[in-house]
């Protein structure tokens, strides 16, 4: 017994001499540093300690120079700075398996993938880098489009296929539809590798075109849903920073740009262009922005649309979780590893779709830990008026409904039904504006919100 003592205590001496805090970084791009990370493992950065404490299905529990800090994986949220050091995780498992396709998640080798700068430069250098679409015909991003880095793209009621996650970033051009407007430009110095039009029965009107990155040859760009009729650039061409590469093209439901930044060491094929995605929302939010910290939205009025057709709001269905930059979104948390709500689309009109147990049968099921469901608006504190209409366009609904705490009633209704609310007059004392929908605890009928209409009264 004596002697399987000390074997053991000689196997742990080993084991932590061996543990050894990760120095170099899986990859770069720009002034960003990507490291892949078990749980309990430490990354020595700028000298200081950056240890991967926990998991938590999206969430991610981080020390940076002891002190503790709690990160989604950044789909579409912000880093967080501790110290010299700006941190945000890429990627991590529990994303990784809600993905039809994982070969776009491609870098995850470990639990997570952590994203580290210095948070007194900029992580993309402005005078390398620029905003991939023109500002000179009045763009604007919304950031809210449902087609986000790794968005869950759950089935919606009358759609059918795999659910999958999005691969890079889509941005909606709704209004260039069959219109040379929102010019897409070359994001930094790089060179065309293709521009593929014709393959796999794609329409021969829509293009993609690769560059490769002259600062790093192993990061390429794919600029993809581009018109064929306007591209500007050839194979083999350089272009520089900013350089016209062409327009988007818009069917009969909208146009939108679809982005990735790709980090792989061959030259990516068509077929492979989304493998090896590189999660770069905060790097674009900081070209748009110019900084990449947060911001606060309010609105003192307004209408909120639930799951309507993509053509008539660009894809922003109102399903995904609250960021403050936003100004409005579902309070969900950890137990909700798509960070965002069901969803029925029937012609015109749509809903949010809500359940005690939501996504059944797909690899995001989860079960709401309450038997309700918030959705919260930044508003200016004050007196509102405020009413929703509810029911679902497709199933028979159950749902209570209240504002700020204030119940408006409960309603069941048939098989797409849809009943505006009563208005009620709210105060509103935080600064946020709380719609909370009351779901069936026995989880047998959905409740579902279309619209949310609120103004200030005084």
């Amino acid at each position: 017994m004596k002697r399987l003592i000390i074997i053991f205590l000689l196997a742990c001496v080993s084991i932590l001499g061996n543990a050894q805090p990760v120095t170099e970084p899986d990859f770069g791009w720009g002034n960003c540093h990507y490291y892949n990370a078990n749980v309990g493992d430490t990354i020595l950065f700028m000298g200081i300690n950056v240890v991967l404490l926990d998991m938590k299905n999206h969430y991610n529990k981080l020390s940076v120079d002891n002190d503790t800090i709690e990160l989604k994986v950044s789909r579409r949220s912000l880093p967080m700075s501790s110290n010299l050091v700006r941190a945000f995780v890429a990627d991590n498992r529990n994303v990784k398996n809600l993905a039809a396709n994982k070969a776009a998640h491609g870098l995850l080798k470990k639990d997570a993938l952590i994203c580290l700068s210095d948070n007194q430069n900029m992580m993309l250098n402005p005078d390398s880098y620029r905003f991939p679409v023109s500002y000179n015909d009045g763009f604007n991003w919304n950031m809210n489009e449902d087609n986000h880095m790794f968005s869950y793209l759950a089935k919606g009621c009358n759609s059918g296929g795999e659910a999958k996650a999005n691969e890079g970033i889509g941005i909606a051009l709704t209004g260039s539809r069959g219109i040379e407007k929102h010019w897409l430009l070359a994001i930094e110095d790089s060179k065309v590798v293709w521009v593929e039009d014709q393959k796999n029965g794609r329409n021969s009107k829509q293009a993609c075109v690769l560059l490769q990155s002259n600062s790093n040859p192993s990061v390429f760009y794919v600029y993809d849903r581009l018109y064929a009729n306007t591209i500007q650039v050839k194979e083999g061409q350089e272009v520089r920073m900013g350089e016209l590469l062409g327009t988007v093209w818009g069917d009969e439901n909208w146009a939108y740009l679809q982005l990735a930044v790709v980090k792989s060491d061959t030259i990516p094929d068509y077929e492979n262009r989304y493998a090896n995605c590189v999660n770069f929302f905060p790097q674009l939010y900081e070209l748009y922005f110019k900084n990449s910290f947060n911001f606060t939205k309010s609105f003192t009025r307004g209408k909120v649309d639930f799951a309507r057709p993509p053509q008539s709001n660009g894809n922003r269905k109102k399903l995904l979780a609250f960021e403050e930059y936003a100004g409005m979104g579902w309070g969900l948390g950890a137990w909700n590893t798509a960070d965002k709500v069901m969803f029925c689309t029937k012609g015109e009109q749509g809903n949010a779709r809500l359940k005690k147990v939501m996504f059944g049968g797909s690899e995001a099921e989860c079960r709401n830990p309450d038997n309700y469901f918030d959705y919260e608006i930044n508003v200016r504190n004050g007196v509102y008026r405020v009413r929703a209409q509810v029911g679902d366009v497709e199933l028979p609904s159950w749902q209570k409904m209240e504002y700020e705490g204030v119940e408006a009633a409960s309603y069941e209704l048939a098989a797409g039904e849809q009943k505006w609310t009563s208005e009620r007059v709210v105060k509103v004392t935080d600064r946020k504006l709380t719609v909370r929908i009351y779901v069936d605890p026995k989880n047998e009928k959905v409740a579902a919100i279309s619209e949310i209409v609120f103004q200030q009264a005084y």
